[in-house]
């Protein structure tokens, strides 16, 4: 279990799993209250309040709990046995069944920039460890892909982290567009063919 996760009790998790099937539902940010958030999750308003202040309180918090589940399937998929493509291959396979994810990206769609700057605000310590634990996990997936000739060794660190966001940022149009039963679709398989296409020698 990771530093963010660890902090948060029971109740903390069932409110952001409540938030999180509100939004898999369709709900926009700004349609869900703090009442529905509490019925959700199962709990009492007045229970719901003795731990967060606010719904802006409680997206702070259900954010940075869903990625840091993100980022321990991300350390999870660094395996010195696996290829950079079963690597990418595994991570994606499991982001594709996180509730937590797909629901995040709506939530975050929905949000005005001012509720985006206001959220990002409340979270700069935790985005920073993210940050972190996300560099680090990166490092070591890019070396190994280095030491096994699938990524070109001139590409740096910076570069192949811009085109694995761009794919998550893929993943984050498929998981839209299959709740909105849109008829086009993003394949996972395409997804991680574009990086390896992008970052081999």
């Amino acid at each position: 279990m990771s530093e963010i996760e660890n902090r948060y009790s029971q109740k903390e998790i069932a409110v952001f799993r409540g938030l999180f099937a509100l939004a898999k539902d369709g709900r926009r940010f700004s349609s869900i209250k703090v009442q529905d958030i509490a019925t959700a999750a199962g709990m009492g308003k007045g229970t719901l309040y003795e731990y967060f202040s606010s719904k802006e309180d409680i997206l702070s918090g259900a954010i940075f709990y869903a990625l840091s589940g993100v980022m321990n399937r991300f350390e999870q998929s660094v395996d010195d046995t696996l290829s950079f493509r079963q690597i990418l291959e595994r991570f994606f396979d499991e982001l594709d069944g996180d509730v937590p994810f797909a629901a995040l990206s709506m939530l975050i769609v929905s949000m005005s920039p001012e509720q985006r700057a206001e959220i990002q605000t409340r979270g700069q310590d935790d985005l920073k460890l993210l940050f972190s634990r996300m560099k680090r996990a990166e490092a070591d997936i890019f070396a190994s892909g280095r030491r096994r000739g699938e990524i070109d060794a001139n590409l740096d660190d910076n570069f192949c982290g811009y085109v694995i966001v761009s794919a998550l940022f893929g993943q984050t149009a498929a998981h839209l567009f299959s709740c909105q039963k849109c008829e086009h679709r993003v394949s996972k398989n395409l997804l991680v063919e574009m990086v390896c296409r992008t970052l081999r020698p």
